[in-house]
Formats: C-alpha cells, structure tokens, sequence
C-alpha cells in the first residue's frame, strides 16, 4: 500500500492539516494517510496529552474513510524523531510505500533534523508547496532532488493560532473542523 504520514503534534488539529492530506492523497493517488501524532515533541514543547490529541484527530477523520490515525509514536518516552519514527514504521510495515508529508517551510531546517541524510534515503519526503511559492531558491540545496513537490492552496491556519484564538474567546469557525471545535474550545481553554 501506498501510505501517506502526517505527522506532528497536532497541538490541535486544523483544516490546514485535512487540506495537506487530501492534496496528497488525491495527486500521489494513495491508498491511505495516517495521521501520526507525535508522543513527544522533539524539541519538549509542551502539548496536551496524547490521548486527548489523538481524540481530536478520530473525531475530525469521521468523514474521511482514507484518513486513519496512527498509534505507533503515541508513547512520550519516544524521542519524537521523524527518523526513529520511519525506521520503526518500515519494520512494523515492510510491504507499504510511505510517503512523509511536510511543509516548504521545512525544507531549509531539515539539515536540524535528527539524522536527516539517512532519512532522505528511509522516506520519499512529499512538500507541500503553495501557489506562488518560487521554490527555484531552494534548489542549490544538496538534497533538493531527494523532494517530491505537490502544489496546493494555501490555508492560513496554525496550531499556535487557534490556541490563541481560544484564550481570547474568539471564534473558530473554518479553522478546525466542525466535528471537534467545541472539544477544542473546552481541552484548550
């Protein structure tokens, strides 16, 4: 099976983490994507319990039979690497394809990344780039060949954005999804 990876914290889930899964999924022609909730934040930021997180993330994949949420990083003594993460996927699955999904914005940080060159040979890296973005700029990186690029629009939503949203009461409507906004609203306030 061909497999996409949303991983992350999901500190909470949004509409902008559904659009990025839904434009892989539909340009790569995948079987599935799995939401993979990180344990622990690689760089011990703090986030809500896992369980809690990974309730959000049931409760907003409701609709969408091709988005499933994955349990394999869910314990917090895991050191929240995407590499560890990867090699323990390909042991548990070694007949599927993954597929792990990031940002443009990450494409000049991977070389923090936990043993990001053995990574870019573990994984194909999928980047999500927004109309408009020129990343030509990005292309004297020595592991830019190692990306596989997919366009879509952007959503203008963020994690640390909703939260604040919530503290000040204000709405957040189109930002998460309708299945979970009130569960936000109460975990974060």
């Amino acid at each position: 099976m061909k497999i996409g990876l949303s991983g992350g914290s999901f500190n909470p889930i949004h509409c902008g983490h559904i659009a990025a899964a839904k434009a892989v999924f539909e340009q790569l022609h995948l079987d599935k994507v799995w939401f993979v909730p990180t344990g622990k934040h690689a760089f011990d930021k703090p986030l809500l319990p896992w369980e809690t997180r990974a309730e959000l993330i049931r409760a907003a994949l409701l609709e969408f039979p091709y988005f499933e949420l994955s349990e394999i990083d869910s314990d917090a003594k895991n050191t929240g690497y995407t590499f560890n993460l990867i090699k323990k996927l390909k042991t548990e699955f070694p007949n599927n394809t993954f597929y792990f999904i990031i940002g443009a914005d990450n494409i000049p940080e991977l070389p923090l990344w936990h043993r990001y060159k053995e990574l870019l040979d573990e994984v194909q890296f999928v980047v999500l780039n927004r109309h408009g973005n020129d990343i030509k700029q990005l292309s004297n990186l020595p592991y830019f060949d190692k990306l596989l690029f997919i366009e879509m629009e952007p959503v203008n939503v963020s994690s640390s954005e909703i939260r604040e949203r919530v503290k000040e009461g204000k709405s957040l409507s189109g930002m998460v999804p309708e299945a979970v906004e009130k569960q936000i609203i109460d975990f974060y306030s």
